[in-house]
């Protein structure tokens, strides 16, 4: 996109998760539709009620989140970060953040694994923004973080004390 700067890449893991599980599941529900063709009476309805909530939760679900995640993409310049998802385009800038947070989730493991960097700021028009850039939607949280530490190193105050200070410190080293 024009003047958003570089995208971080996308990370896919999730997304073919997600796919993978819709396609596994997809099996019984089809099973359960062709059971339900052979019944009639209540038999028959249970069978067809029982197939559309498996293909709503197993198949659809799986499938929308898939392509909300397929769907958001995080810039990264010089002077900011930009997530668009869908046709929502959120942004701070570097110069207007007032606090930086790092997260992380060790659920999941190392194939789930969810390390989240919150930039909070005002935007110019004075409203508060928060704006998520996490390793579910995007490959390596590097570039982000490099591009933070010139932020910290002037402006320390955005890491609120020695905690947060050790969470970044500890992200720096360890992030993909």
């Amino acid at each position: 996109m024009d003047g958003l700067g570089t995208e971080l890449p996308q990370r896919r893991t999730i997304t073919w998760i997600l796919l993978a599980a819709a396609v596994v599941f997809l099996v019984p529900c089809v099973q359960t539709s062709r059971r339900a063709a052979g019944e009639a009476g209540a038999t028959a309805a249970g069978l067809w009620a029982m197939t559309a909530v498996m293909a709503l939760l197993l198949v659809a679900v799986p499938l929308v989140i898939a392509r909300s995640i397929h769907q958001r993409h995080t810039y990264l310049s010089d002077d900011g970060v930009t997530v668009v998802s869908g046709g929502e385009r959120r942004s701070v800038a570097f110069s207007d953040l007032d606090e930086i947070k790092v997260r992380y989730s060790t659920r999941g493991g190392a194939v789930l694994s969810n390390e989240k960097v919150f930039l909070m700021g005002r935007r110019p028009d004075g409203e508060r923004t928060v704006i998520v850039v996490s390793r579910y939607y995007v490959e390596t949280l590097q570039p982000l973080l490099r591009r933070l530490r010139e932020e910290v190193e002037r402006r320390p105050e955005l890491l609120d004390g020695d905690l947060e200070r050790t969470y970044f410190d500890y992200a720096l080293s360890t992030a993909p």
